[in-house]
């Protein structure tokens, strides 16, 4: 892969500092590659900083895991949990679902058993020995005790400073406002403050990536789908692991900040904090010092998923030089993508070499 120029020393460069961007960056620089990461604010700024972060199977259905990418993503997140030196702010407590009915539950839970899933249908006595924080329980729900949360800021700033200690150079506040393109070659982007020479150019940006890709010609089917992530002051840790109800999805970032997320109505437009309305009311009745909690803020972000569904992983058709990668559920396959990507470059520089 080489600048039209014919220059083949210009780095890699990463649009994005999510943490699709920031483990698609330690994963090229970890195989040797140059790498430089652009992002038009700061590191997990976007919708990544605004994620629930769940990482585990709950509140999945079951035939999700039929895309070998997915079953795998487990064992390739636990890998980087390993490899990254700072803390990524985990806490793997499990989690306790249920749903509007007993039988809807059962049924949940006989699903994920069915393909082997470490996901136990436990009574009430159980969820309230697990969760002494609740008032009251269901009679039966859903529980998976390797599920967790992690901090999503934290994470993507581990991934991206495991990058920079393998030679990658990182940016914020750079806006890119489209690639540059020399006949059907991609070799670089076009700035604010000018244009930056990649030898080939990731698309790591989220909703950001179908418009950047149209400055090359190139088609991408990318939605954008709102989500309310809400915070919470609380004055000590209310609940243990995540609970996820038809009242509210929970769980304590940290021992002083519980987070939950909402669905954003269609056509919403008012005051995202309208929408931690509810979420607070079953706070505060279903939770013992629930009377306690404070709303910090409330934020609604647009969470990239591909047409389709499946992770959108691939050098782009009718350009050379131009990479797409956009993925939801991000965090848990978060390890996944970045050796996937890598991978790709890994045969891609056999190739051209």
């Amino acid at each position: 892969m080489t600048h039209p120029n014919g220059r083949n020393d210009s780095p890699i460069l990463v649009i994005g500092a999510g943490v699709v961007g920031a483990s698609i960056a330690y994963h090229l620089a970890r195989i040797g590659l140059r790498v430089t990461v652009l992002d038009h604010g700061s590191v997990a700024g976007g919708v990544t900083g605004n994620s629930f972060a769940w990482v585990g199977l709950s509140k999945s259905a079951a035939e999700t895991y039929s895309d070998p990418f997915r079953q795998g993503a487990a064992v390739e997140f636990d890998r980087l949990e390993r490899e990254l030196v700072e803390p990524i702010g985990l806490r793997r407590r499990g989690a306790i679902t249920w749903e509007e009915t007993e039988a809807e539950t059962r049924a949940f839970v006989d699903a994920h058993r069915a393909l082997g899933h470490p996901v136990d249908l436990i009574g009430k006595e159980e969820i309230l020995a697990r969760e002494p924080g609740l008032r009251t329980a269901p009679s039966v729900a859903a529980y998976a005790p390797d599920d967790g949360g992690v901090d999503p800021v934290a994470f993507a700033r581990s991934l991206l400073r495991g990058a920079e200690e393998c030679g990658a150079t990182v940016y914020s506040d750079v806006s890119a406002r489209g690639v540059l393109t020399e006949g059907m070659r991609v070799y670089g982007v076009m700035t604010a403050d000018g244009p930056v020479y990649g030898s080939a150019t990731v698309l790591a940006a989220g909703t950001a990536i179908p418009g950047l890709a149209a400055s090359a010609g190139v088609d991408v089917e990318v939605d954008a789908s709102p989500c309310c992530l809400i915070r919470f002051s609380t004055p000590h840790p209310l609940v243990n692991g995540i609970l996820s109800s038809p009242d509210f999805e929970i769980r304590q970032l940290d021992d002083t900040t519980l987070i939950a997320a909402e669905d954003v109505p269609v056509g919403f437009s008012g005051d995202a904090r309208e929408l931690a309305g509810p979420t607070l009311h079953a706070i505060r009745s279903q939770l013992v010092d629930g009377d306690q909690v404070e709303l910090i803020e409330a934020v609604v972000a647009d969470r990239p998923i591909p047409r389709g569904g499946r992770p959108l992983l691939g050098f782009a058709e009718g350009v050379s030089g131009l990479y797409l990668a956009a993925a939801h559920p991000a965090i848990i396959l978060a390890g996944a993508i970045g050796a996937h990507v890598a991978g790709d470059f890994a045969r891609a520089s056999s190739l051209d070499g």
